[in-house]
């Protein structure tokens, strides 16, 4: 057993992770310390538990009743509080059981049949974009091709019109883009503006409901309760991050995963029913969020170590995507892995993320127009030294230049 790291990266700060998630760290971690405690500036005791583990990070997850999401699931990146911004009032951040009634009531927005019938919408969306770079041979992965379609989704989902969206995309990217040049001050205006307009939205959709997710969110019942406006209007902001982040970042991480894995990026293009097995694949191998923390209600017992009530828990999902015990060839891409029981779309319990099934089919019909449209596509220069995102919570890129030879017409 090595006793230390050298260099061991501080797992809070965004700056880790500059060029990409410190994989040979998590690997020594699971090998010498999987449940480890390493020091952190905002916590109790100046402490953070770190799990790296597939099977520990699973059970953390499930044990909803030792490990809390309260008050939010966010790292502190030790020098601002998740807090402050009100993410203590979000649904990922609240327990049973509060979670589960908000739970259940927002799935009516979210049933299969309801995201099912998204899949002509996204393939026409999907063909309007790539169509936008027909007279071009190069583009921004991130900017050009991959940002637009989650945002539109969830655009349409909520009910933005047409109109406004260049607004609120500009809210979005201010206020959860990770951009370092975008100053508290304007990241907090972008987040007060977006509010107000989910607030309007909410007051008209009550006098005159339409098909879309706000007045289905408005008008549900379970139980006899209703969600407020208030809590609608907190769960607007959080479906525009994370139902475009994530997606985003499939889109991006994974794209450029099979462009440099050019066997695995034929074998898919070659047969598109294996879209959705290299979905799975792609989003173990390219985890789109980094972790997230639990806090324990209890004094307990985890992996042989003592953790107290109140102290803080991070589960690494990119790391126990990466465990050699639960995976084999872990570092490998293996687009016709089965099974696949990653966990980036959290490891089970209540707070299995609510828009799994939307980020696979919005990730379906890119990849296969992406394999299907672009002749000769490519990225240009070296990925390593790719700008990527800000931010000690997603991996992904800022920027990736990718060039085509032509673009053939949608099928």
């Amino acid at each position: 057993m090595t006793d230390t790291f050298v260099d061991a990266p501080r797992l809070h700060e965004a700056s880790t992770y500059t060029h990409g998630v410190p994989y040979d760290y998590y690997r020594w971690l699971r090998d010498n310390d999987p449940v480890a405690c390493l020091d952190h500036p905002s916590y109790p005791g100046e402490k953070l538990w770190v799990v790296t583990r597939f099977a520990e990070v699973q059970q953390v997850s499930r044990d909803a009743a030792t490990y809390r999401n309260s008050p939010d699931p966010f790292m502190d990146d030790g020098i601002s509080d998740p807090a402050s911004a009100g993410s203590d009032q979000l649904m990922i951040s609240l327990d049973a059981p509060d979670h589960m009634k908000l739970r259940k009531i927002i799935n009516k927005g979210f049933t299969p049949k309801r995201v099912a019938q998204l899949g002509d919408m996204l393939r026409t969306r999907t063909n309007e974009i790539i169509d936008g770079l027909s007279d071009r041979t190069s583009a921004d992965l991130v900017h050009d091709l991959a940002l637009w379609l989650p945002l539109h989704v969830i655009a349409d989902m909520v009910g933005v019109p047409e109109a406004d969206r260049a607004q609120v995309f500009e809210w979005t990217e201010k206020t959860f883009g990770f951009d370092p040049s975008v100053t508290a001050e304007e990241r907090g205006q972008a987040a007060t503006d977006m509010f107000m307009y989910a607030d309007a939205m909410c007051a008209d959709r009550a006098d005159n409901p339409r098909d879309d997710l706000m007045s289905v969110l408005l008008h549900a019942e379970v139980e006899g309760e209703k969600l407020t406006a208030f809590q609608i209007e907190l769960f607007f902001m959080l479906l525009q991050n994370a139902g475009s982040e994530t997606t985003r970042n499939l889109i991006t991480t994974g794209t450029l995963a099979l462009l440099q894995n050019r066997d695995q990026y034929d074998i898919v293009r070659n047969d598109l029913s294996i879209v959705p097995t290299a979905i799975e694949e792609l989003l173990r191998f390219s985890t789109p969020v980094i972790h997230f923390t639990r806090t324990a209600s209890v004094d307990t017992e985890l992996g042989g170590k003592q953790i107290k009530a109140g102290e803080r828990v991070l589960m690494v999902y990119a790391s126990a995507n990466r465990d050699e015990r639960a995976f084999e060839n872990p570092d490998s891409i293996d687009v016709r892995r089965n099974p696949n029981d990653h966990v980036a779309f959290g490891a089970g319990g209540p707070h299995f993320c609510l828009g799994a099934n939307l980020a696979r089919i919005e990730g379906r019909i890119m990849f296969e127009e992406i394999l299907t449209r672009f002749r000769g596509l490519r990225f240009v220069g070296n990925p390593e030294t790719y700008p990527r995102v800000h931010s000690n919570l997603i991996d992904g890129y800022a920027h990736v230049p990718i060039e085509w030879d032509s673009i053939a017409a949608p099928a």
